[in-house]
């Protein structure tokens, strides 16, 4: 099983660095960012969103750990606006390491961040998944997420 641990200050920096690059990565690889700005366009949506780091308001990173050996499996981070009513929820980050991928632990970390939903009295959670990402719109799918827009692109000359 896994559980859900605040993400610990000393892990946050190289986490921050190594999502800013691949964010900006997806928006290069879907075409909605050129390659020359997407790094900064990146670390300017993270800085509004995170502007206290791990401190911001209404944001929740957890690090996925191993109940059993205490290893870390991934990341989740969730905002919940916690001031209004009724209270909702935004996953912007979601990632299992490459070596967990395939076993469950990705059902079980949004299980145990179900549980947190619900005891923070939140109605719902939305997320955003990139068209490219089979997996984990299948899991979502599984976890009893629904599209709720669906935005598509036709490509008239190879990238």
């Amino acid at each position: 099983m896994v559980k859900l641990t605040p993400m610990a200050q000393e892990d946050f920096a190289a986490y921050l660095e190594r999502s800013v690059r691949e964010y900006a990565a997806e928006h290069v690889k879907t075409g909605n960012w050129k390659e020359s700005e997407s790094l900064e366009k990146s670390r300017a949506e993270f800085d509004k969103l995170l502007p206290n780091g791990l401190q911001s308001k209404d944001e929740f990173i957890y690090s996925i750990v191993d109940e059993s050996t205490g290893r870390k499996m991934g990341v989740l981070w969730v905002e919940i606006k916690m001031d209004e009513t009724p209270r909702r929820a935004f996953g912007y980050d979601f990632m299992v390491y490459e070596e967990f991928r395939g076993k469950g632990f990705g059902k079980q970390a949004l299980m145990a961040l179900d549980e947190i939903l619900k005891s923070k009295d939140v109605e719902s959670m939305g997320l955003h998944v990139f068209g490219h990402n089979v997996n984990a719109f299948e899991l979502y799918k599984k976890m009893g997420f629904e599209a709720t827009n669906i935005q598509m692109r036709k490509y008239y000359k190879k990238k």
